[in-house]
């Protein structure tokens, strides 16, 4: 009986050493969550991150406080506070900080709209143009909004001009998603939960 009793202890710890080593630490209670935006060279304090041209990186993981940011030759201190999520992009001659909204509603996923492009103001609609879903970002600003989990065609708009689409996306609930606009286009960049 006690032989048994050994082994079964045994196996619990090394199971539990083994479930260890299959997900990341947490990460301290002072973090935020911060990342760039269409930067395919960047520096989020000491750690190097990219996001290709309209495209946005993972988040990594900052303290709280000051943070010293560079994206391509643009460099410039922002402050973060703990337990929110933040997005680093060019605006001018500028880093501007924009506080991410996150995935909290698991039934519902998130779309996050970033307009880098030029155009003043622009809308996050539906693709035939009948269905908006954010209007009115100004530019170097971003808008969200909590939708349904369904596979749609999205496209930001100017008035009624079309300025780029992403077609069939699959919207999945308790996701996150960034569609990065610029003056070449939309792109799509599902937020990704892992940090660097």
């Amino acid at each position: 009986m006690r032989t048994s009793f050994l082994s079964a202890a045994l196996l619990l710890s090394f199971a539990a050493a083994q479930d260890t080593g299959l997900y990341d630490p947490a990460p301290p209670a002072d973090s935020a969550f911060v990342r760039v935006l269409n930067a395919p060279t960047a520096t989020l304090g000491s750690k190097s991150v990219t996001a290709e041209k309209g495209a946005a990186s993972a988040y990594v993981v900052i303290p709280q406080g000051e943070l010293t940011a560079k994206l391509g030759t643009v460099s410039g201190k922002l402050k973060v506070e703990a337990g929110n999520f933040y997005s680093v992009v060019v605006q001018g001659s500028k880093l501007v900080l924009l506080k991410d909204e996150g995935a909290e509603n698991r039934a519902k996923a998130v779309l996050t709209i970033y307009n880098l492009s030029k155009t003043a103001s622009v809308d996050l609609k539906t693709a035939d143009g009948k269905t908006a879903i954010v209007t009115g970002v100004k530019t170097g600003m971003s808008g969200s909004r909590a939708v349904n989990g369904i596979t749609v065609t999205l496209a930001a708009f100017s008035g009624t001009k079309s300025l780029g689409s992403v077609k069939e996306l699959k919207l999945e609930r308790g996701n996150a998603y960034a569609l990065v606009l610029t003056d070449s286009g939309l792109t799509i960049t599902q937020s990704s939960t892992k940090t660097k």
